[in-house]
């Protein structure tokens, strides 16, 4: 009668267990896009723009070009907590004296942006620019930030640019969740990037920065992502920046030095 109990409570205790994993799956399910984005509903007409710099539209889309009559573009794709706005100094204050031009994109839900944001949504506006590009520009360089090296990397799979640049990359989503404590299957994940599914299509020379000491997307996810790249033969250059967090890999001591031996497609 004593073992019978005991095998009936184990029996209760794996039930209600069972019924806590679904509940909490179901949770992340319904609160991870709000978990994952944060924008500002701040209007992209309202940013303070810079001489120099224009808002135009990219095959639907929306970015702030940096025009300098060049044949070569920068496509910027910036963090989940930032927006196009906060960067509309790039261009002017550090690409445009290596002579590109810079086109920072904004994301869908973004900046006063009705839609939600997703990776559905900020992939399908990577291909807006890589097709916007690749369209009038005879070279192209992706560049990401951060949740933004999941467009860059999809913006540069398979000819989309001539150069990848990164800075704190993830290797995908799934694994990056997985090294938080994520129990669940891939497939209840709705935003699935996967930097190196997509560049396992055919990547170009490629250069990541990660700081040594990040903790919101360790460095092993770009050592991983950069062990995947040289398998297919490409060529990768990283740089691990001792004393640096996921923040503070673009303080200007180091960036524009950076940007004067890798821009170059």
């Amino acid at each position: 009668m004593e073992s019978r109990m005991i095998l009936t409570g184990i029996g209760w205790a794996l039930i209600a267990l069972a019924v806590v994993y679904v509940l909490v799956g179901i949770g992340f399910r319904l609160v991870e896009t709000r978990l994952l984005y944060h924008p500002t509903d701040t209007p992209m007409s309202e940013c303070p723009l810079p001489e120099g710099v224009g808002i135009v539209d990219v095959n639907g889309e929306r970015g702030l070009l940096t025009a300098t009559g060049s044949d070569t573009l920068v496509v910027f794709y910036h963090g989940n907590g930032s927006r196009a706005c906060n960067w509309r100094f790039l261009g002017p204050n550090h690409l445009s004296r290596f002579g590109v031009d810079t086109l920072v994109m904004e994301y869908p839900g973004y900046a006063g942006d009705a839609r939600t944001p997703s990776a559905a949504t900020l992939l399908a506006t990577a291909r807006a620019a890589r097709d916007w590009g690749r369209a009038r520009y005879a070279s192209v360089i992706a560049f990401g930030n951060s949740i933004g090296t999941g467009p860059a990397a999809h913006h540069a799979a398979d000819g989309g640019a001539d150069r990848l640049i990164l800075f704190a990359p993830f290797e995908s989503m799934l694994s990056l969740l997985r090294g938080k404590g994520f129990v669940y299957p891939g497939w209840l994940l709705r935003n699935r990037y996967d930097p190196v599914a997509d560049l396992s299509a055919g990547a170009p020379p490629t250069v990541i920065v990660h700081g040594a000491d990040d903790t919101l997307i360790p460095p092993h996810h770009s050592a991983a992502l950069a062990a995947a790249l040289e398998a297919q033969g490409v060529a990768v250059t990283r740089i691990v920046r001792q004393g640096r967090g996921h923040d503070g890999l673009f303080d200007d001591a180091f960036f524009d030095p950076f940007l004067a031996e890798h821009l170059d497609p």
